[in-house]
C-alpha cells in the first residue's frame, strides 16, 4: 500500500511541479490526475500496488472535499458578490456536458461492437 501512495503522491507532485513551472492556472492536482490517467491508459492496466492504495483511500473519499467547503465558507462574499456566474457555468456545463458524454458513449459502444463483431 505504501508504494501506492508513493506513486499517487509522485503523482500529485509531478503535476504541482507542472504548474508552478509554466505558471498555469490549472491546479496542480488536476495536472496531476491527467499525468496518471496517461500513465494508467499507456500500461493497459492497473498496478496492484496502486489499486491497493486507491481501495484503501476510496472510504475516505468525502474528506476531500471538505477543505473546498471550508474555502467557500471563507469565502462567501466572493460567492455573494458573483454567485451568479458560478451557476450560469455550471448550468451552461451541464447542459453541454450530458449530451456529449452520450454521444461520446454511443460512439464508443458503436466501435466496440465493430471490433467484437471482426
Amino acid at each position: 500500500m505504501l508504494k501506492g501512495i508513493t506513486i499517487l503522491l509522485a503523482f500529485f507532485l509531478g503535476g504541482e511541479f507542472i504548474a508552478q513551472l509554466f505558471a498555469w492556472p490549472i491546479p496542480g492536482s488536476v495536472i496531476g490526475m491527467l499525468l496518471l490517467f496517461v500513465f494508467l491508459w499507456r500500461l493497459g492496466s492497473l498496478p496492484p500496488a496502486l489499486k491497493s492504495a486507491a481501495d484503501s483511500l476510496l472510504p475516505f473519499l468525502p474528506l476531500f472535499i471538505v477543505p473546498a467547503s471550508v474555502g467557500i465558507v471563507n469565502h462567501f462574499y466572493l460567492l455573494q458578490q458573483d454567485g451568479w456566474l458560478l451557476v450560469v457555468a455550471m448550468v451552461l456545463s451541464l447542459l453541454l456536458g450530458i449530451p456529449l458524454c452520450g454521444l461520446l458513449m454511443q460512439r464508443l459502444l458503436k466501435v466496440r461492437t465493430k471490433r467484437g463483431a471482426e
